[in-house]
């Protein structure tokens, strides 16, 4: 559930910044006092936005992050080479992961503008050495950190793999198409012979979404979605049985005492792009954005293409465990 939730706050934000809008005016109210809640999560999830897994083993793994809260009109290129450098001198390296891989408390008490991700057979200690505050280069660092946690988090490590005469053209295919994009953010390709490999590392995937990112790389090379094979992207080390990992329990929220104003609520997801809950199922707001889209101004110069709701859409449906037909 967060990763849907989480696409549609930021897919609201792109309908915002790109002048996809329903009108001229936005109207922000004022925040009603919160009252806790508990809230249970539906749908694929097991529990605290974990997704429900099933392609784990070798599959799922445990990397040590480093998630980084930096201080105000902080430079975070600047920063995230002063790391790699930190990293280099340690013969090791750094990869920037989404920080939907942390726990939801974490996030929310952190709220991190920067996660890197420390390489499969780092420690803790490791991590704690790149960013000490004891050290000078440390120092350096964290002069620009307004807070940090080193953190073991699941990550997926996948690899899907097609069949294809031609693995440039199907490529190229999946990339104009956008449906893998959409759906995981940063992959990369490897081309062989009469193959295409792409590899995934990154927040764990519901198993519906495993099975749309199949029937998107399916499409295009003109195949059943059966034939696009997943496994680990490595057969070697330790790996996870989700069976056995324990479920988060469930987090306390504030829940707006506001039943009236839905657009004031809809402006409290986007300027947050951390937040993960909203009380209406992703399909709901799918329905939502169908009857918003359509009211755009025609003669606005940077009014919606069919192209970019279709992209929106598809989002959505790839996210929600559906499939784009």
């Amino acid at each position: 559930m967060r990763v849907a939730v989480r696409a549609a706050a930021t897919l609201m934000m792109v309908l915002t910044m790109s002048g996809c809008t329903a009108g001229t005016t936005t109207t922000r109210l004022a925040p009603k006092p919160p009252e806790a809640v508990v809230v249970a999560d539906v749908g694929p999830d097991v529990g605290n936005d974990r997704p429900h897994v099933t392609y784990d083993g070798l599959m799922v793994r445990r990397r040590v992050v480093i998630a980084i809260r930096s201080i105000p009109d902080a430079d975070l290129i600047s920063l995230r080479k002063q790391l790699d450098r930190a990293a280099a001198r340690r013969h090791t390296t750094l990869s920037t992961i989404s920080a939907s891989v942390l726990d939801a408390a974490v996030l929310d008490r952190l709220e991190p503008d920067l996660v890197v991700a420390l390489p499969a057979d780092a420690t803790r200690a490791d991590a704690g050495q790149l960013i000490d505050p004891a050290s000078v280069e440390g120092r350096r660092i964290t002069a620009h950190i307004q807070k940090y946690d080193v953190a073991s988090v699941l990550v997926h490590d996948l690899r899907f793999t097609v069949t294809a005469a031609r693995p440039a053209v199907l490529s190229n295919a999946i990339a104009r198409e956008g449906i893998l994009s959409d759906a995981l953010g940063n992959y990369t390709t490897t081309l062989a012979p009469h193959e295409l490999n792409i590899a995934y590392t990154g927040p764990l995937l519901s198993d519906h979404l495993v099975e749309s990112v199949r029937v998107g790389i399916a499409r295009p090379a003109h195949i059943e979605p059966t034939v696009v094979t997943v496994s680990p992207r490595s057969t070697t080390g330790v790996g996870v049985d989700m069976a056995k990992e324990p479920t988060p329990a469930p987090e306390v929220i504030p829940a707006s005492t506001d039943h009236h104003h839905h657009s004031a609520a809809l402006a409290t997801v986007v300027a947050r792009s951390h937040s993960r809950f909203w009380p209406v199922a992703v399909p709901g707001f799918i329905a939502l954005l169908s009857l918003t889209l359509p009211t755009a101004a025609p003669d606005q110069e940077n009014q919606c293409t069919q192209r970019e709701q279709a992209r929106l859409a598809r989002a959505f449906l790839l996210l929600d465990g559906g499939t784009w037909p």
